[in-house]
């Protein structure tokens, strides 16, 4: 059984616990459907990851303005991750809703974090913690943040008071 959410769970992460819902920070909502739960109607664990990347994407496409396929495709520029966790603190089911809002924690040369808050109804199911590393996918080097990039970042930062 999962434990429930408090001020002491929250502590054991970097990340402030999402108390309310800014208007600054971007969110969406997804459902959560037969096939993402195992056979108790529980949400299976790697589907939040899935969720997860799928909400990162979408931030990038319809708040940041730029093409996340873009990047990878065109550009061949590579955002992955070198760092992800998750922390639950209710459980999700088949049908429950969630609203998931980015946060920007950090901004680096070659790097940036995100905190991702999963709320369901005002309390908040799970927190993930996603670095990201930019990199050239032909040497799969890392390499500095693209200027556009970096300045989508520094922009939503500065909005959300990072």
């Amino acid at each position: 059984m999962t434990a429930p959410y408090t001020a002491q769970s929250a502590a054991r992460t970097s990340a402030p616990p999402l108390t309310s819902r800014p208007a600054e920070l971007w969110s969406a909502r997804t459902t959560f459907r037969h096939g993402q739960c195992d056979p108790a109607g529980i949400v299976y664990t790697p589907q939040f990851f899935d969720v997860f990347n799928r909400m990162i994407e979408q931030w990038f496409c319809e708040h940041l303005g730029l093409d996340y396929y873009d990047i990878l495709g065109a550009r061949r520029i590579g955002l992955g991750y070198v760092s992800a966790s998750a922390e639950f603190f209710v459980p999700c089911r088949m049908g429950d809703e969630l609203e998931i809002f980015v946060r920007l924690a950090k901004i680096g040369n070659k790097s940036y974090a995100l905190t991702l808050h999963a709320m369901k109804g005002e309390e908040e199911a799970l927190r993930g913690q996603f670095v990201t590393v930019t990199t050239s996918l032909e040497t799969h080097g890392s390499i500095q943040i693209p200027d556009d990039i970096r300045r989508a970042l520094v922009a939503y930062g500065e909005k959300t008071n990072i």
